[in-house]
C-alpha cells in the first residue's frame, strides 16, 4: 500500500503528472467536438454519392 501512496505523493507534487493530465482533457474534448461532426459530415457526403449514383444509374 504504501508503494500507493509515495507513488500518488509524488503524481501531486510533480509538474510533469499535471501537464500530462491537462493535455489529456484538452484532447478528450476536441475529440468530443470532432467527432460528431465528422459524422454528420460522412452522413451528408453518403447521401450525396447516394444521389450522384441514382443520377448516374438513369
Amino acid at each position: 500500500m504504501s508503494f500507493v501512496t509515495d507513488y500518488a505523493r509524488r503524481f501531486w507534487s510533480e509538474e510533469d503528472g499535471v501537464t500530462i493530465v491537462e493535455m489529456v482533457i484538452i484532447v478528450a474534448v476536441i475529440l468530443i467536438l470532432i467527432i460528431p461532426t465528422l459524422a454528420s459530415l460522412g452522413e451528408a457526403e453518403d447521401a450525396k454519392l447516394k444521389e450522384l449514383q441514382e443520377k448516374i444509374s438513369k
